[in-house]
């Protein structure tokens, strides 16, 4: 049944407004079309009067309930789809999802990846006689502690020692300085009781202190501190 025209609709572009409503406009026209749509509220009362037009034919269509299996027919033409997926196999990807969002979230927190991180730590060493002078810094995130030597000098066949003197009064050899600057990688243990502790180099033979202890004079001492 045909329903005629409304004497009522707006003038003016009225043609490519009902075009546009029923989706029968040329592809190649489309965007302009919209562009000007866009912008122009003639037009979009146009586009507006024509939809409701022609949604009114529906008005003399009785409503049905459509048939079950209508809804798998057209599944199966359109996406191919030969059966309908459980309430289980729908949901899986979902739970799926969830279980990896918790572990990922439990990692992170697990890591102490949003942890703040701790400043840095420096400070100098120094000596009072003999002008030897060291600079110092200790990255927590790495915990590396990197020294270098700024100022002085050391003897033929010596080297200098750097040791960690704890409170308890029992020096712990870090590493041997060789050349200008040194990294040291610290164990978690040292690195705990590095902000604070004092540090000392003593100069010893080429191999270090034989017996685990400074033996040699003390050229410099410092405490590393945050910036």
């Amino acid at each position: 049944m045909n329903a005629p025209l409304n004497p009522d609709l707006p003038g003016g572009d009225e043609a490519g407004a009902a075009e546009y409503s029923l989706g029968l406009m040329p592809k190649g026209e489309i965007a302009e079309f919209e562009n000007r749509l866009a912008t122009d509220r003639d037009l979009q009362q146009d586009v507006a009067a024509w939809t409701e037009y022609f949604a009114s034919f529906t008005d003399l269509i009785p409503a049905e309930t459509p048939p079950p299996q209508l809804l798998r027919r057209v599944e199966t033409q359109v996406f191919g789809v030969t059966e309908r997926r459980s309430i289980r196999k729908q949901l899986l990807p979902y739970l799926v999802g969830a279980v990896t969002g918790a572990f990922v979230a439990w990692a992170v927190l697990a890591s102490g990846f949003l942890e703040p991180q701790r400043p840095a730590l420096g400070g100098d060493m120094t000596g009072a006689e003999d002008g030897l002078s060291l600079s110092m810094r200790f990255d927590p995130a790495s915990a590396v502690l990197t020294v270098a030597r700024t100022d002085g000098a050391v003897a033929e066949g010596r080297v200098l020692e750097l040791w960690l003197m704890p409170d308890d009064g029992t020096p712990v050899s870090l590493a041997l300085l060789r050349g200008t600057e040194t990294l040291v990688a610290l164990p978690p243990a040292l690195a705990g009781q590095i902000e604070g502790g004092r540090l000392m180099v003593s100069e010893e033979p080429l191999g270090g202190a034989p017996d685990g202890v400074p033996t040699g004079p003390q050229r410099a001492e410092g405490v590393l501190a945050q910036q």
